[in-house]
C-alpha cells in the first residue's frame, strides 16, 4: 500500500484504522484489551513504518514543510505522538530542512547584497516554520528547541547576519516604520527583529554595528520615531542586561542635554543677525552638542555634545575650518566651559554636515554636504582655480578624507559642482598637481541637491570593519565581509580578561577545564569564547601577574591579590 500511495494516504487510513480497532473494543470486546491492541496497531501502523514515511519522495515530511501542509502535519505528529521515539525522526527531517533554506538565504547572491531582503527572507522563513510549530506541532517544546537550535547553526556560520540585522534595523528607522500607522505595528516589527537577535552568537558584532548606525541616525536626525529608537534599546536591554545597552542609551541622553543646551544658548545670543551669501552650517562632533544660533555673519551653528565613551569611532583630525566657521565654534566653545568648568571639547568634523548657498554661472542652488566638503567648497569664493595638494595645505583635512570628498564634488554627474581643469582626466583619482575650478556648466533642476560621498573600494581600520555605508538620498550599500571587525575583537579580549580575574577573584583557586566552563558559561550572553582566546588571555594574565600556576598542579591557578 506503501509503495502505491502518497504518506498523507497512509496516515488517513492508519487514522481510520486504529479508529475503527478502537471502536470494535468499545463495543464487543472486554476494555481490558484495549490497551493491548491499541500497543499492536501503534507497532503495525506507526512504528515499523515511520521511517520510510518520514523519508517518502514526493510526499514525505520534507516534501510537507516545503508545500505548506499544516494538516498533513499536524495529522502525522498526533499518529506518531502514540510513539513519542518516531517524533526525534520528524524533528531531525524539520532541522534539515531550516538548515536548507538558511544555506540558500546565506547563498543567494542577490540577498546577499541587500541586507533588508537578506534579514526579510530568514524572517519569512522563521514565521513559516513557527506556523508549523504551533498549528501542526501544538507548540511541542521537543520542536520549539528543534526549531532554535536549527536557526543558530545555519546563522551562526560567520557575522554577516549581526551585519546584516543591524543594517535592516537600520533602513527600518529611517524609512521602513513611516507605513505603520499603529504602535501595535511598530512593536511587532522590534519583536521580530529581537528574535533573530536571540539566534546569534555574535551578540557584540551587532551591538557594534547598532551602536555606528545609531549614532549616523541620531547626529543626522534621519530616525522616524524616538520613540520606537526607545523601545528597541528596552527589548535588548531585557535580553542582554543593562551593560549592553548603557552607551546606546548615553548616546540619547547626549542628544537630550545637546536640545537643552540650544535652548540655554540661543537665550544667551543677544546678536543680531544679517543677511549674508556664506549660508547655514552645521558640524557635528563626536565631543561636542546640539544647537541652532544665529550669528552676525548669518550662519546658523548646530553643535551635538557628545560623551566620547559613549559614541563609536575613533577620534577625527581636526581641520582648518573656514574663518566664519571657525568663530562661531569659538563663541560657542566660549559658552560651553564658561557652564561646564574642567571639561574639553575637542571639534570632530568627520561627523558633521553643512547646508551651503551656492550661486551658479547658470544657477542657484542649496547644497547638502559633509563639513569637509564645505570646508573645500569655500576657498572657490577667493580661489578661481586650486590644485589638490594647495587644497591639502588650505584645509589640513587628512589626506584619506580629502580625496573621498573631493571626489564627490566632481565624479557624480548629478552633483558635479567642481570640474578638473585642462585635459580629460586619466584617472577618477585626484594627483597632486591636478587643478579643478567650479563647473560653469552645471545645471540640475532641482534646487536642494544632497552630495553623497563616493564609496572607496577598502577602508582599512574603519571602525565597523569590512562595512562601508554610502549616505546617496534616502539608499545605502553594504559590502559586507564575514569576520569579526578588529574593534569587537579588541573589546573581546578585555572581556575575557575582565571575567577571568573576578571568577579567580571570588574563588581565589580553579582547575583549568572549570576556569574555562565559568568563563564561557559567563560570555555566552554576547559572544562563543573560543577556547584558544580564553588561553591567550590566561597566558596574559599570568605574565602581567595577575594569576599564577599551582607549584603542586601546573593545571591548576591561584589569584594574586
Amino acid at each position: 500500500y506503501i509503495s502505491q500511495n502518497t504518506c498523507s494516504d497512509y496516515l488517513k487510513k492508519a487514522e481510520r484504522r486504529i479508529r475503527e480497532e478502537k471502536s470494535r473494543v468499545e463495543n464487543y470486546l472486554h476494555e481490558s484489551t484495549m490497551e493491548k491492541i491499541q500497543e499492536l496497531c501503534d507497532e503495525e501502523w506507526i512504528l515499523a513504518h515511520y521511517k520510510t514515511l518520514i523519508h517518502m519522495e514526493n510526499s514525505g515530511c520534507a516534501w510537507m514543510f516545503e508545500h505548506d501542509k499544516v494538516q498533513d502535519l499536524e495529522r502525522m505528529y498526533l499518529l506518531f505522538s502514540r510513539v513519542p521515539q518516531t517524533l526525534k525522526e520528524v524533528q531531525k527531517v524539520m532541522i534539515d530542512c531550516i538548515c536548507e533554506a538558511g544555506r540558500d538565504i546565506l547563498s543567494d547572491p542577490e540577498k546577499v547584497k541587500d541586507p533588508v531582503s537578506f534579514i526579510s527572507a530568514i524572517l519569512s522563513l522563521k514565521h513559516k516554520y513557527d506556523q508549523f510549530v504551533k498549528e501542526s506541532f501544538k507548540e511541542s517544546k521537543d520542536f520549539q528547541l528543534a526549531l532554535k537550535q536549527a536557526f543558530e547553526s545555519f546563522l551562526n556560520k560567520d557575522t554577516r547576519t549581526a551585519q546584516y540585522l543591524s543594517l535592516f534595523v537600520d533602513d527600518m528607522f529611517r524609512k521602513g516604520l513611516k507605513g505603520m500607522s499603529s504602535d501595535v505595528e511598530v512593536d511587532a516589527s522590534l519583536e521580530q527583529v529581537v528574535t533573530v537577535f536571540r539566534f546569534l552568537q555574535d551578540k557584540d558584532v551587532f551591538e557594534n554595528f547598532y551602536k555606528q548606525h545609531l549614532a549616523r541616525r541620531l547626529l543626522t536626525g534621519r530616525t522616524v520615531s524616538d520613540e520606537a529608537e526607545k523601545n528597541m534599546i528596552s527589548k535588548l536591554k531585557s535580553e542582554c542586561g543593562h551593560q549592553y545597552t548603557s552607551k546606546l542609551e548615553g548616546m540619547f541622553q547626549d542628544m537630550r542635554l545637546s536640545d537643552d543646551l540650544l535652548k540655554q544658548y540661543k537665550n544667551s545670543f543677544t546678536g543680531t543677525t544679517t543677511a549674508s551669501r556664506g549660508a547655514r552650517g552645521s558640524a557635528s562632533g563626536a565631543s561636542a552638542g546640539s544647537l541652532n544660533a544665529p550669528s552676525s555673519s548669518g550662519i546658523e551653528l548646530k553643535v551635538s555634545v557628545l560623551t566620547s565613551g559613549f559614541w563609536p569611532g575613533p577620534p577625527g583630525a581636526p581641520c582648518e575650518l573656514p574663518v566664519e566657521i571657525q568663530d562661531c565654534c569659538t563663541r560657542f566653545e566660549t559658552f560651553y566651559l564658561a557652564k561646564h568648568t574642567g571639561r574639553r571639547l575637542s571639534w570632530q568634523p568627520n561627523h558633521g554636515a553643512a547646508d551651503m548657498k551656492a550661486i551658479m554661472p547658470k544657477t542657484r542652488h542649496e547644497l547638502n554636504v559633509t563639513t569637509y566638503q564645505m570646508c573645500i567648497l569655500v576657498l572657490f569664493n577667493t580661489h578661481h582655480t586650486l590644485s589638490y595638494q594647495e587644497m591639502q595645505l588650505q584645509t589640513n583635512i587628512p589626506l584619506d578624507e580629502l580625496k573621498r570628498h573631493l571626489m564627490s564634488l566632481y565624479v557624480n554627474p548629478k552633483a558635479k559642482i567642481l570640474v578638473k581643469c585642462g585635459d580629460k582626466e586619466k584617472t577618477k583619482e585626484p594627483q597632486d598637481d591636478d587643478a579643478f575650478q567650479v563647473n560653469a556648466a552645471f545645471e540640475s533642476k532641482l534646487f536642494r541637491i544632497k552630495v553623497p560621498l563616493v564609496q572607496m573600494k577598502s577602508v582599512p581600520g574603519q571602525e565597523g570593519g569590512s562595512v562601508v555605508r554610502v549616505e546617496a538620498g534616502e539608499g545605502a550599500n553594504v559590502m559586507g565581509g564575514s569576520d569579526v571587525p578588529a574593534t569587537v575583537e579588541e573589546d573581546r579580549k578585555h572581556l575575557v580578561e575582565a571575567v577571568i580575574v573576578r571568577i579567580m577573584k571570588s574563588r581565589k583557586t580553579l582547575e583549568h577545564n572549570q576556569l574555562m566552563m565559568e568563563v564561557t558559561r559567563h560570555l555566552t550572553s554576547r559572544f562563543q569564547p573560543s577556547p584558544t582566546l580564553i588561553k591567550q588571555r590566561i597566558e596574559k594574565l599570568i605574565e602581567r601577574e595577575y594569576l599564577e600556576r599551582s607549584q603542586q598542579d601546573r593545571r591548576v591557578y591561584n589569584y594574586l591579590a
